[in-house]
């Protein structure tokens, strides 16, 4: 296996599970069974095991949860606050919501990735794989979401409203066969979220799905605004730049890393970021040549006046 061929195919997973335009497969050799693609989870071995098997990553996920519980009590106190960029002005006397993204943030999705790896699955096997994963409703949590959401929705702001948490997700509603829904991988979600004990009466209208409505795309800022006509969004939880801004995943690495400087007194306030090594734009927006990647100097080592 080629390293371009195995970034190659990280960035088709970022592409599948973010919503960012995938790149070009390498030809692969003749043993390959995905021939003339390579296995669609190549390269992600040590990632994978990263998120499934270290104290390591779930002391960070720990760490950061305890830390967003805490700036959301203090976001709560100020009522001129947001987190969401272009909530400017009039959201002042709106009740409170977080919100959060659901794949490696709430919902933990190492298993597909391992069952991917260890299967060899082929690129055009993903949506159907994927799919299976999803009616599955048997997706963990990530660690600290639930104690989380628990203690947000716990929360109330200076007039006594409680807290709302929304979710807004790149898991995509589709037709199934044998199945009449019009969107059964909401159903599918709502159901895992239950099961780790996250319900609420407005847990499906809290929900929010890509392609739910029509201009529900991959870009999420349109569902964020979508919540912040109703709600300041006091805070943020995700796992992707595109969580958090509009247009990140067709900028360059120097550009995302202004967008990052631009917004650095948000960070570990009002945005929390999940580390998810697996998939991401991060891997889309560097291409599909690992080497040149490899070779590049850091995008920034410090922001500017830092």
């Amino acid at each position: 296996m080629t390293r371009n061929a195995a970034l190659t195919l990280a960035c088709v997973i970022a592409a599948a599970m973010s919503g960012c335009a995938a790149q070009p497969l390498e030809t692969a050799a003749s043993s390959s069974r995905c021939s003339p693609a390579r296995p669609f989870a190549a390269g992600g071995e040590r990632a994978t095991l990263w998120v499934r098997q270290s104290a390591e990553f779930r002391a960070a996920s720990e760490i950061i949860y305890r830390a967003a519980a805490l700036a959301l009590a203090e976001n709560l106190a100020d009522r001129a606050l947001s987190a969401e960029p272009a909530q400017q002005s009039g959201h002042e006397g709106l009740p409170p919501a977080v919100v959060m993204d659901i794949d490696d943030t709430v919902l933990d999705n190492s298993a597909p990735q391992a069952r991917m790896i260890l299967e060899a699955t082929c690129p055009p096997e993903f949506e159907a794989v994927w799919d299976a994963w999803v009616a599955e409703r048997a997706a963990p949590a990530v660690p600290g979401a639930v104690e989380f959401i628990r203690a947000a929705r716990e929360m109330k702001d200076a007039l006594g409203r409680p807290v709302r948490v929304v979710f807004i997700t790149n898991r995509e509603c589709s037709k199934r066969a044998g199945d009449a829904a019009a969107c059964p991988q909401k159903e599918d979600t709502l159901a895992n979220l239950r099961a780790l004990g996250l319900d609420a009466p407005t847990l499906a209208e809290d929900l929010m799905l890509k392609g739910e409505r029509r201009e529900w795309v991959s870009e999420k800022e349109a569902r964020r605004l979508a919540v912040a006509r109703g709600y300041r969004i006091v805070l943020n939880v995700g796992d992707d730049f595109g969580d958090f801004l509009p247009g990140v995943r067709r900028q360059s690495p120097a550009e995302r890393e202004r967008a990052r400087c631009a917004h650095r007194d948000w960070w570990g306030t009002r945005w929390f970021m999940i580390p998810n090594p697996m998939y991401g734009s991060w891997q889309v927006v560097l291409g599909p040549d690992l080497e040149a990647a490899l070779a590049l100097p850091p995008a920034a080592e410090d922001c500017p006046g830092s």
